[in-house]
């Protein structure tokens, strides 16, 4: 008669406390995880908000190029008007209605037809 082969190595058995000390473990390390993503991404100091605060700088830098721009910009107008009297008179004339003694300064003012 053949006899069956019997195994030499005994089947693992699940106990239920290694199987709670497994799940226990994976929990506890679900945990650390949230805690460490929490702590490092979204408190005051996180990833986060270093973003916002760089995005923030980005801003203020490109508003810092414009106003020196602007202020150039200004600058040679300024010193336009102080070297030249031609655009000095030009500009008082357009801008502020300014005429030379004398000159008449007409103004010339639209109507608009009033809806009835």
């Amino acid at each position: 008669m053949a006899t069956k082969r019997q195994r030499t190595t005994p089947r693992r058995t699940r106990n239920s406390a290694s199987w709670f000390r497994s799940k226990l473990a994976w929990a506890l390390i679900l945990l650390l995880v949230v805690f460490l993503v929490q702590a490092f991404v979204f408190q005051d100091e996180g990833l986060y908000r270093l973003y916002q605060l760089k995005k923030q700088i980005r801003a203020s830098e490109e508003r810092i190029e414009a106003l020196k721009v602007e202020n150039a910009r200004l600058e040679a107008e300024r010193q336009r008007l102080l070297d030249d009297p031609e655009y000095l008179e030009k500009v008082a004339r357009e801008k502020y209605r300014m005429a030379k003694p004398g000159e008449k300064v007409y103004r010339v003012i639209i109507e608009t037809k009033k809806e009835q």
